[in-house]
Order: C-alpha cells, then sequence, then structure tokens
C-alpha cells in the first residue's frame, strides 16, 4: 500500500483532534496561537520594525493584541500587565459564555419554531390532521373554492418536520394567493398538540390515516376519540371528515365520533364509482367535474322566490344551472323527487352550476319556445353484457356485487388473476348474485400471449385491478400500467372497441398513464381526496353522490341522443331538458362523441351547456340525464 499524501495524513490528525473532544481541540489553539505570535514576533523583531524596546515587549504586545484586538497594558509595569492578563483572559471566558448563552437561546427557539409549536390563531379555517400523499390532491382543490374567503387558509397538523411539510407543499403545489397553508408538527391524538390547531375556530376537520400503517382505520378512531373527549373543546359539534378502509370498523368509528362525522368508505365508494363507469364510456368525466371544484359542481341554494311553486316547475328555474333536486329543511337530499313536490320556505335548491356567486334565476322562462318532441314509445331492452376483470382485491367482490345490480341476467364476468382466488362457492357476496355468472382463472395479466388468447372481441368492458392487498403501491402500479399499455396496444392492432378502466394505488402515477381515450379512465387516491374536499366545503354532497353511487337510487346515465330528439336539425339544451323531463328524467349535459380522445374539449364532455344556444347532435351522441333506469 502507497504511503498517503501529507495532506490526508493532515486531515486524519486534524480529525482525531476534533474527536478528543473541546479540551483537546483548545490546547491544540493555544500552541498554534502561541507558535504564530512567536513566530510573528520574531521575524518584527530581526526586521529592525519593532515598536517595542525589548523582544519581551514585543511578543507581550502581539500576544494581548491576538487576544482582544489592541494593547491596553503598553507602558505599564510587568506586574500590572500579568493582572492585567489574568482579567483579560476571564473577561474573554465570561463574554464566551455569554455569547454561548445567547446562541443556545436563540438556536432553542428556532428550533422550536422550526418544529412548528406555536399556537395558531387563525378562524374559519380548515384543520388538516395527519399528513399523508393525499393532502396535495386536497391543498390543489382547496384552490378552486368559490368562496369569499380569501386566501381560504388551511392548518396542516403532521407528525413530519415542520420545514420538510412547508417544503413539499412549495414544492407540489403552484403557489396562489387563494390559499395559505400553516404546517404545524405534533401527533393528531395528542391533545397538547391538537390545542395548537386551534379547533374551536376551525370550519371543518379533515383526518387522514396515515399511509405506513397496517391498520389505518385505528389511528383515525383514536383521533376521533381525542377530538370527541377534548375536555377543552367547544361545546358546538365539529365538522369532520374522514375515511375508513375498512367497512367493519364503520360502526365503532360512527360510535366514537360524537360530532358531525362524515365517513367516505374507501373501498365501497372506489368499487361503486368503478362499477358504473366501467359500463358507460363518458361517466367517469361527469364524475371528475362534478367531484371537482374546477368547472360544474354541486350547490345548495336556498328556497326564497321558487317557495310555493312545484319540484317540475323549478327545474328551470335558473339560467345558467340546472336544478337536479331539494333539501326539504331539517330533512335529508332528495335527487328529482315527484314532479308535484311543493317547495317551502326552509328549503334547498340542489344545483349543478360552474360558479355559486353568479347564479341567476331565468326571468321570463315561461316564454321560451322549444321543439316539441314526438318519439316513439319503444324501448330498447338491456343485453347480456361480457366483462373481463384483471387483477384481485379486497373491493373486487364488492365490484362485483354492484354490478349485479345493474347488468340483466345472462352477463359474465372472467376474473383473472396471479393468486389463486376465493371459490365462488365459498364467497357469500357471490353466492347472492342474481343476473351475473362469475367465472376464474389464473394467471399473469402482465403476459402478453395470455392477453392475445383472451377473446376480446367480444369483451364489452375490462376492469385492470390493483394487487393492493399484498403489494405496495409502486409495485402494484407498475403491474397494472404494464398490462394497460398491453390492452391498449392489442385494441389498436385488432381494431377492438372495449372500454378499459384501470385502478392505481397513487396518483402520482396515473401522470404516467397517458389517457388516450375516455373510456381508459384511472381510478386513483384521487377520487377519495376529491370527495373529502366537496364534504369537508358542505357535509350534505355526500348524501348527494351517495345516492347517485347507488345501483336503487337516481344515478347519472349517457342514453342515445335518439331517445330524446330526431336528428335532423339543430336544437337548444333547453329543448333536450323539457324532453327528458316527458321520460321523467333530468338532463344535465351532452357527450359529443367526436371529441372523446380531445382532452382540451373535455373528451366531449359538456356539463350545463347554455340552455339557448343551438346543438347539432349526431346518431353516436349522448344525452347525460339524472334517471332511474339505464
Amino acid at each position: 500500500m502507497k504511503n498517503p499524501p501529507w495532506r490526508e495524513r493532515l486531515r486524519y490528525a486534524f480529525d482525531n483532534i476534533l474527536s478528543r473532544g473541546s479540551i483537546a481541540l483548545l490546547g491544540w489553539l493555544i500552541i498554534i496561537g502561541a507558535v504564530v505570535v512567536l513566530t510573528v514576533s520574531f521575524i518584527t523583531w530581526e526586521t529592525g520594525y519593532a515598536s517595542q524596546p525589548t523582544f519581551a515587549d514585543q511578543i507581550w504586545t502581539f500576544l494581548v493584541t491576538t487576544l482582544i484586538s489592541w494593547d491596553p497594558t503598553e507602558g505599564l509595569p510587568w506586574p500590572t500587565r500579568i493582572s492585567m492578563l489574568i482579567l483579560i483572559l476571564f473577561n474573554l471566558f465570561t463574554v464566551s459564555i455569554i455569547i454561548g448563552v445567547i446562541v443556545a437561546g436563540i438556536e432553542g427557539k428556532l428550533y422550536q419554531l422550526r418544529r412548528g409549536r406555536s399556537q395558531v390563531l387563525e378562524s374559519d379555517h380548515i384543520v388538516i390532521l395527519g399528513w399523508s400523499t393525499q393532502v396535495f390532491p386536497i391543498l390543489s382543490e382547496l384552490l378552486l373554492i368559490d368562496d369569499d374567503r380569501v386566501p381560504v387558509t388551511v392548518v396542516i397538523l403532521g407528525d413530519k418536520d415542520k420545514v420538510e411539510m412547508e417544503e413539499e407543499v412549495r414544492t407540489r403545489i403552484r403557489k396562489n394567493r387563494r390559499i395559505r397553508v400553516i404546517c404545524r408538527q405534533g401527533v393528531a391524538t395528542d391533545l397538547i398538540d391538537l390545542k395548537i390547531t386551534n379547533l374551536d375556530r376551525a370550519k371543518s376537520i379533515i383526518i387522514l390515516p396515515p399511509e405506513q400503517n397496517n391498520n389505518p382505520d385505528t389511528s383515525v378512531i383514536k383521533t376521533l376519540l381525542a377530538l370527541s373527549n377534548n375536555p377543552e373543546r367547544r361545546l358546538e359539534p365539529y365538522r369532520i371528515v374522514t375515511e375508513i378502509q375498512n367497512p367493519k370498523n364503520l360502526q365503532i368509528a360512527e360510535t366514537v365520533g360524537k360530532d358531525r362525522v362524515e365517513f367516505v368508505l374507501t373501498g365501497d365508494f372506489i368499487a361503486r364509482v368503478i362499477a358504473q363507469i366501467c359500463r358507460q364510456p363518458g361517466l367517469s368525466r361527469v364524475y371528475l367535474e362534478l367531484l371537482s371544484f374546477a368547472g360544474n359542481e354541486i350547490y345548495f341554494d336556498a328556497v326564497t322566490t321558487l317557495a310555493g311553486e312545484t319540484f317540475s316547475e323549478s327545474i328551470f328555474a335558473y339560467e345558467n344551472a340546472i336544478v337536479i333536486g331539494y333539501c326539504p329543511e331539517n330533512g335529508a337530499p332528495c335527487l328529482k323527487p315527484p314532479p308535484d313536490t311543493i317547495l317551502r320556505e326552509g328549503d334547498q335548491m340542489i344545483v349543478i352550476a360552474d360558479n355559486f356567486r353568479e347564479m341567476k334565476f331565468w326571468e321570463n322562462r315561461e316564454r321560451v319556445k322549444f321543439l316539441e318532441t314526438s318519439l316513439s314509445n319503444k324501448t330498447v331492452g338491456k343485453k347480456p353484457e361480457k366483462f373481463l376483470i384483471l387483477g384481485w382485491n379486497e373491493q373486487a367482490e364488492t365490484i362485483i356485487e354492484k354490478l349485479d345490480a345493474y347488468v340483466c341476467l345472462g352477463s359474465v364476468a372472467t376474473v383473472i388473476a396471479d393468486e389463486s382466488i376465493i371459490c365462488q362457492d365459498s364467497n357469500p357476496k357471490l353466492q347472492r348474485l342474481q343476473h351475473l355468472s362469475v367465472l376464474f382463472e389464473k394467471g399473469d395479466i402482465t403476459d402478453r400471449q395470455l392477453l392475445n388468447r383472451l377473446p376480446l372481441q367480444v369483451i364489452d368492458h375490462i376492469i385492470l385491478l390493483a394487487y393492493s392487498d399484498d403489494l405496495d403501491a409502486e409495485e402494484a402500479d407498475g403491474i397494472t400500467l404494464t398490462s394497460l399499455l398491453h390492452l391498449r396496444q392489442i385494441a389498436k392492432e385488432g381494431g377492438y372497441h372495449f372500454s378499459i378502466t384501470s385502478e392505481m394505488m397513487d396518483s402520482r402515477n396515473q401522470q404516467l398513464a397517458t389517457i388516450a381515450q375516455v373510456d381508459d379512465f384511472i381510478v386513483s387516491d384521487r377520487l377519495t381526496s376529491l370527495m373529502i374536499s366537496q364534504i369537508a366545503e358542505n357535509p350534505l354532497c355526500s348524501d348527494v353522490i351517495n345516492e347517485l353511487l347507488e345501483p336503487n337510487g337516481c344515478e347519472i346515465y349517457l342514453k342515445p341522443i335518439s331517445n330524446y330528439i330526431q336528428i335532423h336539425e339543430s336544437v337548444s339544451f333547453y329543448t333536450l331538458m323539457k324532453a327528458a323531463q316527458k321520460r321523467g328524467e333530468i338532463a344535465i349535459g351532452y357527450r359529443c362523441s367526436n371529441q372523446g380522445t380531445k382532452e382540451f374539449q373535455g373528451y366531449g364532455i359538456v356539463l350545463n351547456p347554455i340552455k339557448l344556444a343551438p346543438i347539432k347532435l349526431t346518431q353516436r351522441d349522448r344525452l347525460i340525464v339524472i334517471g332511474e333506469d339505464f
């Protein structure tokens, strides 16, 4: 081995000195200082530029100047000089201690501020308890709130370093004056930490379950317990929104949550969305717009001038909004109630609008003329549908159960997954199926040869499920992405027209899959974040969305335009609304099929259009309605 160079040896020696502690370092500093003073004094004396009469005086002057930058002992006798030196050293020692105490205090205060332990003095703010990747889509949605509050203030209490949380927020969320984010470090189940967020003056509270936890519902329940049992809390109930992963934990969570708590059953919610959108291309964009604060969304408007009118008359009450239901005073929201329902003071209208503050009543709407439609009463019966489910997780059974409520007898779902699937005979949910037959097959869903052998030409809908039960989000999404790319290539080569609904665990991976058409909708944690954001602003939205997702309630359908008008001339949306009303439905928009692949045009989905503007539709276009039967 070669001898190390002198630089490395010097660095190694210096490291050893530092490792011996402060005493050793102080000793070496004294030695080095003495060598420097003696060397400079000798050079000055020898060159004849000395300012003192003797060499000892010269050394003394340089020594004292080194310590305090000037020599106050010049001209004094040596005993006085020694006494002054002692005082100088004591002074340096004392001042160093004082400076150290001050620096330590400042550092302690800065560390405390860095940890985010100071009290929040905001009011009417939104508190997020917990830190996860869901924070970012929630903040992105809150940016779009149409509210008089400027800015919307969000306080985040997470078990992460305050500076790190703030840095991630700045990196992931574009800077905007409409939102102000305040981060505090703490544990959501600690009463002292909860006090920092000023919960008693908060508008709403969002509880996010931890990501790195095998049982996140436990953390949510403990947080609800801390909020409910806080002896210093306000008397007025909190408005809380949270999510529960396992439906079995919902009952105990409802028991613990004594406040106005809205629960989002994550698995059940995603399963119901997938069951609906996989059968209707374009429906995914409708739900995305309704759940997002961007574009048209669901609002509640107090009944004023409409009091005394029937619901049938109120459908056309707004010029730039669409009435879809009403909420009776002290009652639950009701979508598409009976046409003769009388509206009363204290009720609220449920409307779809782009901007709540810009909504206005439609004056003289009775004088507006529309094209009378006369269509045959023939209806197209349901046909059996064929589904291909690739992958498996705990939501798969719920998806199949919900599909059974939508399809007719003779429909078939083929399930292909890597793992040994639970047999149909031993599964209680699958035993109760009435219309849908389920076939199971074991296989690798990323195997291109296996996918090529499948009869995709007769498949109507493909559902790609993530292996979220056993794999982490990155690995599960990687399998989904691989299968999705294979299916798109096979469809392109074979000219197949099946729709693909894909599930991803992390919304960041959703951006990696370029959506070539609206059918290829990728479900992710963003949907849950959108739902939580909506409920945080208005808890009544939860009842509306849940009813839309129930097979037995009012649902959103994309129906052929030929069911409503003759395809021969331009019509207004007002005419389409009248035609839908005759069939007992509420028209809320339409879909242009020729724009189904154009993202900048909303994939052809238009909600709440201008009512009197002429529209030219084709046979392949669809009318988006709220009804009770497909």
